[in-house]
């Protein structure tokens, strides 16, 4: 789960009320049921992901390897199966082993670690620890060759300083809480790669251990020496970036869809279980356990695995701008992200509620995997909106206003406090039963959306205001793509192409209200049913195009 966007917190409605007829036949769900609790392979992906692969930073090696794996796997089920480029960055980083080590006046191993995109050693480095001067005027030719230690990552003036003076590298203490004060977190930024200087977070317990002995040794002038072998290690050259898309065509409604899926990047220091592993692997046998029993859904599930979620969503972005045509058709997105908990609950709009609860159905005659849990085995709740927020994929299709829900999760693992992002997201914390029943959860629920009579209602969905991923957002209700509110191309048969948008028309007012980026497309769209009286600039002379959501002739309304 990406750190770098807010959840929004909605209080749902609660509405407890007799389940009706489901839309997944009694002996098909009780196939399922068997097929995803007795015969589960969901911990075997996950033992070979985690275990045999490893961490998955977006870009890295890794994450190909994991790519190539999962899209074997799926074609292993008899699913179609790709590689779909969603980008491409300038700069491949992988991580090998990282090793610390205090040699003098004591002898301690380290546990250690580093941002992503960030320098390592040449080999191993054994110098004197000093500490770091607290002013960059004091840097001086006396620091070369040594390691400098600070209680704090420091400031990026420092970190050019000591790299001016030759330092070996930098030390700094992990930063965690009351109840976890050992725990660390490292992260990176790939638009702003760091080779000049290598900077070693070290676990706090440990760093306080260090600082005490470097101040003792300034005292004594006795000398600290310390050991690094920080295996970081950069390759120019492009990288090609690739979401995971597999399928089970649907036998009536095949361009229609819903979407299973899970973000298979993880952060690198230790092997992304958590995070997003268990999600990766329950969106995998979900699609396992509906091809073993033969199911043959109504409408096409197509099963994804993103790229790039922790930096931004990014993966799940740009599967949303480049299949803006298909927005219309993705009757319900399920994203399984925030840990190894099971699948408990979901928030639902109002005109989703009668239909999801004939899709849960069949879900609400398992058995927990709790054996002490004494409540419904699934909450389904409804509030009046879905909103736009969350930290994972499911919120890039919100903000194409299509239905998107994580899973409510619970149970005994300690996800944000302890696993995420941390060096214990490893493949012991996941928990096997609740594995098992999450995956099952799924399968049933995507099924069964997909052979719903129609498509799951959009009322209430994605009614916030968007932010800065606006721009993706309006060309996918459009149809359209946007170089600032120039139109630069157009989707034939799209929404903007019925309506009568030309290449190079702008876009300056909706409804008659001004038009000044992208935000306000969305907005005043959102805000305002349609159809809606575009005007735009053609040349000298402003045009009014009538933009419905169908139709098929293009239609002026004033000039």
């Amino acid at each position: 789960m990406s750190p770098m966007t807010r959840i929004r917190s909605i209080v749902p409605i609660l509405v407890f009320v007799a389940a009706p007829s489901a839309q997944v036949s009694p002996e098909l769900a009780q196939l399922i049921k068997k097929e995803g609790l007795e015969n589960s392979k969901v911990m075997d992906y996950l033992d070979h992901l985690t275990n045999k692969i490893g961490h998955r930073l977006t870009g890295s090696d890794n994450f190909r390897r994991a790519c190539e794996w999962a899209k074997s796997e799926f074609e292993k089920m008899g699913l179609d199966a790709k590689l779909e480029q969603w980008g491409t960055w300038r700069v491949s980083w992988n991580r090998g082993q990282w090793q610390g080590r205090i040699l003098e006046p004591i002898e301690m191993d380290l546990q250690v670690a580093t941002d992503a995109w960030t320098a390592g050693t040449k080999g191993r480095v054994k110098a004197e620890v000093v500490r770091m001067p607290t002013s960059v005027d004091d840097f001086d030719e006396e620091l070369k060759g040594k390691w400098l230690i600070a209680r704090r990552m420091p400031r990026s003036t420092s970190v050019s300083r000591a790299a001016s003076v030759g330092a070996a590298g930098i030390l700094y203490s992990s930063r965690g809480d009351r109840r976890f004060p050992n725990r660390i977190r490292v992260f990176g930024s790939y638009r702003r790669p760091q080779r000049k200087i290598v900077q070693i977070c070290i676990r706090r317990d440990q760093f306080l251990k260090l600082w005490e002995v470097t101040g003792l040794a300034e005292d004594s002038e006795k000398k600290v020496l310390a050991e690094f072998d920080i295996r970081n290690r950069f390759r120019d050259e492009p990288t090609p970036l690739f979401n995971v898309v597999a399928e089970i065509k649907g036998t009536v409604h095949p361009d229609e869809f819903v979407i299973v899926c899970g973000h298979l990047d993880s952060w690198h220091q230790a092997s992304g279980t958590t995070d997003n592993g268990t999600g990766t692997t329950s969106t995998m046998e979900a699609a396992r356990i509906i091809a073993a029993v033969g199911a043959k859904p109504k409408r096409t599930i197509r099963f994804l695995l993103w790229g790039g979620e922790e930096q931004g969503l990014l993966g799940s972005v740009q599967y949303v701008r480049r299949h803006r045509q298909e927005m219309n058709n993705v009757s319900a997105v399920f994203n399984h992200d925030t840990g190894t908990n099971w699948a408990q609950s979901l928030r639902v709009t109002s005109a989703q509620y009668d239909d999801m609860r004939k899709v849960i159905a069949p879900v609400m005659s398992m058995k927990a995997p709790d054996d002490d849990w004494n409540r419904p085995v699934f909450k389904l709740s409804k509030s009046n909106s879905l909103g736009r927020g969350g930290g994972s994929d499911h919120a890039s299709f919100l903000s194409a206003g299509v239905p998107a829900f994580p899973w409510g999760l619970r149970g005994r693992s300690n996800y944000f406090s302890y696993t995420w992002h941390s060096q214990w997201d490893t493949y012991d914390e996941a928990i096997p039963e609740y594995q098992r029943h999450t995956s099952t959860v799924i399968a049933l629920t995507a099924l069964g959306t997909a052979n719903l009579p129609h498509l799951l209602g959009r009322g209430g969905v994605g009614r916030a205001r968007p932010r800065g991923d606006a721009k993706p957002v309006a060309e996918g209700r459009l149809g359209i793509e946007l170089e600032g509110l120039k139109v630069a191309g157009i989707d034939k048969g799209g929404v903007g192409d019925r309506a009568g948008m030309k290449t190079g028309d702008t876009i300056v007012a909706i409804n008659d209200k001004r038009v000044s980026s992208a935000v306000d497309i969305v907005s005043i769209m959102r805000d305002n049913k349609a159809p809606w009286v575009f005007t735009v600039l053609r040349g000298e002379r402003k045009v009014g195009l009538l933009v419905e959501l169908a139709g098929k002739k293009p239609k002026k309304v004033g000039k």
